[in-house]
This record gives C-alpha cells, structure tokens and sequence, in this order.
C-alpha cells in the first residue's frame, strides 16, 4: 500500500513538471512569434507612413484609458461590495429579529399546547365520577327506617318461668293448683285480666 501512495505521488510530480516545462516552452514560443508580428507590423505600418513611437504614444493612451476604465470598475465594484456588504448586514440583523420572534412565538405556543395537553389527560384520561350519589343515601336511610320500625314494633316473647298447667278438655278449664291466674300474671311481668 505505501509503494502505490509513493508511485502515485511520483507521478503527479513527473506530470507537474512536464505541464511546467511545457508552459515555458509555450512562453517563449509565444514570444518568438510576437516578436515576429511586431516586425510584420512595423513594416505594414512604415509603409503607411505610421512610426513606432506613433504606434508607442496610441498604445499607451490606450493602456491608459483601459487603466482609468479598470480603476473606476474597481470602484464601482468596491462600492458595490461595501452596498453589498451593507444590505447583508441589514437582512442578517432583520433575520435574527425574525429568528427571535419566531422563537418566542414557539415558546408560546408551545406553553398553550402543553397546557391544553394537560387539560385533555384531566378530561380524557379518567372516567368522569357519576354525580348520583343521593339514590345511595335514599337507600340508607329506607333501610334504617325499616330497621328502626322493625326494632320498635317487635314484641319480647314470652318468657315462662314456670309451666302452666294444660287446660281441662271438657270444659276448657284450667285446674287449680293453688296459685290463681293473677298470680302467675304478676309472677311473669303480664298483668291480664279474665272474666
């Protein structure tokens, strides 16, 4: 691998020197045959009756006028590059003022779809209680009603102390054992009274 980085380096180099030398040679061609036409040109102008210093005085206003040409395009390209320069400065600062607002603008949406979000999650994320609560206290208080009547209207039972006596088939007497039936009433809590 670093024998083909060094062969390919070698042959830049190589064609380098020959694009060189070749620019050179093209060099002194060219002035070989500039040389040539300035004595062709010479003679075509000599036998017009033009002389070289004429020929010299017309280059030279010439070069002269193209030099005040370039200096005034250079000029106007300084001032057109200071304008330039300029309205870039101007719209770099207005896009930044842009820039800026468009971020505070999105700092500020961006707050209102955060709360909105949130107000949704409190909406659509948990079922909604169901306001009915007063058919749980009406079914309360029924049944509280009813245990207390119940409560109230129950009777105590009976509680017999002693066994009473069974009563006479025949005639649906009781037999007197010698206790009487107030007695027996009292004895028990009841107080009755038979005729």
């Amino acid at each position: 691998m670093t024998r083909a980085g060094e062969s390919a380096g070698r042959a830049v180099g190589t064609g380098l020197r020959a694009a060189r030398r070749g620019a050179v040679r093209a060099g002194h061609a060219s002035a070989d045959a500039a040389s040539q036409w300035a004595g062709k040109l010479e003679g075509k102008l000599a036998e017009r009756g033009v002389t070289a210093d004429h020929v010299r005085g017309v280059v030279a206003d010439r070069a002269g006028l193209l030099v005040e040409r370039a200096e005034q395009v250079e000029k106007q390209t300084r001032r057109s590059r200071r304008k330039l320069a300029k309205r870039a400065k101007a719209v770099r600062k207005d896009v930044a003022k842009a820039t800026e607002r468009a971020r505070k603008e999105a700092g500020v949406r961006a707050k209102d779809i955060r709360k909105a979000a949130k107000q949704a999650r409190k909406e659509f994320g948990k079922p909604q209680k169901s306001s009915r609560k007063w058919p749980w206290v009406l079914g309360l208080l029924t049944a509280g009603a009813v245990a207390g009547w119940v409560a109230l209207n129950k009777r105590p039972q009976e509680v017999l102390l002693e066994e009473e006596a069974p009563l006479h088939p025949l005639n649906g007497d009781i037999p007197s054992s010698g206790t009487t039936d107030r007695d027996a009433a009292s004895r028990n809590g009841r107080v009755t009274e038979r005729s």
